[in-house]
């Protein structure tokens, strides 16, 4: 996610370079052939191009509000999430009966609260594509980590896990159908976040308001050139250039946040936020250790 006030443009030419490259040539040619070759065939109406432009600003507007609607979504599920590990941590260590003589029944209850950990960066890497079990090691230990590697889905079964240890809390004693009701709606909540989040991932943008945007904007931007040169000559150039930037641009933007899981710097923060939401469990079960927060780097954090 992008934190500074100003946006880099060299995070933006390697996406137009090309297409603005080849329109600059193209619209230096028509300049040089109106002015010096006298070609005025080359001159079109503006009154058309200039409709063509209204409906096209329509057409990439949609496709940007779409975009901008599923990165939206994936933060708002990520706040969700955020929110409802406290929350689960919480009952957890509230309401559960644990006997300060019995040690495990607190490792019991601290072990709902480290899967909890496990599942946010479980699923992180699970949206990314990535292997989660470098890091799962560390929290759930060699065996329970291994134990992992013969599923394809390991968010899901670590939910399952949660709910293996909740209802061995209840099998102890430690907390009753009414208490255990409530912990296991906080479960159903996790498995909505997450199936919600695997919709947006599964689920591209329609191709054709992936595809027709981007060939529109190149037909448009050819035929800009052809409606200013009788009224700019040699200047011609520059302003078709210009207005050619803002078309690719705003195209190639929308095309950078459509998928909001991929790992890169106009996506949704999933490590920060998964550090953030680490760093506060361990907090609430006394866990404080030497975990650095996801800090941003040149105005960008992943």
């Amino acid at each position: 996610m992008i934190l500074r006030d100003s946006f880099p443009l060299k995070r933006l030419w390697p996406r137009t370079y090309k297409r603005l490259l080849v329109l600059l040539a193209f619209d230096c040619a028509v300049a040089g052939l109106y002015v010096f070759r006298d070609w005025k065939w080359l001159s079109l109406d503006a009154l058309p191009i200039g409709t063509l432009g209204s409906a096209l600003a329509i057409f990439l507007a949609f496709r940007a509000n779409a975009a901008y609607g599923r990165w939206w979504e994936a933060r708002q599920l990520w706040g969700s999430l955020v929110n409802t590990s406290r929350a689960l941590a919480r009952q957890a260590l509230t309401a559960l009966d644990v006997d300060p003589h019995d040690g495990e029944q607190k490792k019991l209850r601290d072990d709902i609260v480290i899967h909890q950990v496990a599942f946010v960066h479980a699923l992180r890497c699970h949206l990314r594509k990535q292997n989660p079990l470098p890091e799962l090691y560390g929290l759930l230990g060699p065996e329970r980590a291994d134990a992992l590697r013969l599923y394809k889905n390991i968010p899901n079964v670590l939910t399952l896990r949660i709910g293996e240890l909740l209802q061995e809390a209840r099998v102890r004693g430690m907390i009753d159908s009414l208490r255990w009701t409530a912990l296991d709606g906080s479960l159903t909540t996790l498995a909505n976040i997450q199936g919600a989040c695997e919709r947006i991932k599964n689920t591209p943008l329609p191709r054709q308001f992936s595809f027709l945007p981007s060939v529109l904007v190149d037909a448009f931007c050819w035929l800009v050139p052809l409606g200013l040169v009788a009224g700019m000559g040699l200047v011609t150039p520059v302003a078709s250039t210009l207005i050619s930037f803002i078309l690719i641009a705003l195209d190639a933007s929308s095309g950078a946040i459509e998928d909001p899981f991929e790992n890169t710097v106009n996506d949704t923060p999933m490590t920060a936020l998964s550090r953030g939401i680490e760093l506060t469990l361990r907090e609430m079960i006394n866990q404080r250790q030497a975990l650095p927060e996801v800090t941003a780097i040149d105005g960008f954090v992943y």
